[in-house]
């Protein structure tokens, strides 16, 4: 006969348990939800094509950073700063340098074209 044993390891918290459990960990969690926040907030001041490129980044004292692809997309974004920084005083958020920071993408991440709700390729 064979008995059942209990699994020497505990099981797995989920990563919301993880992050609520843990004070380092919820100022991670809220940064995360600031700066997914202040993405959305803006994702109307840019040009359509544009937000799929954009990837929100950290939330620090000194400011908020944003992650694009390449040059010229942080050089367009860079344009449109004052368009950026205008609607983030408009949703409540405090005067803070906005850094376009490049990170190119990924050999897995793969960006899908759509146009009128058809795809048109794969970058």
């Amino acid at each position: 006969m064979t008995s059942k044993r209990t699994p020497a390891v505990p099981d797995a918290l989920a990563l919301a348990d993880a992050l609520a459990r843990n004070a380092t960990l919820s100022g991670l969690r809220d940064r995360i939800r600031d700066s997914n926040a202040r993405l959305a907030a803006i994702l109307d001041v840019l040009p359509g094509a544009l937000t799929v490129y954009i990837a929100a980044g950290p939330v620090d004292e000194e400011g908020w950073t944003l992650f694009v692809p390449n040059a010229s997309i942080a050089t367009k974004l860079r344009q449109l700063l004052p368009r950026i920084e205008q609607r983030l005083l408009q949703r409540g958020w405090t005067a803070g340098a906005v850094r376009i920071r490049i990170q190119p993408l990924s050999q897995n991440h793969t960006v899908t074209l759509c146009v009128n709700g058809r795809s048109n390729g794969t970058l």
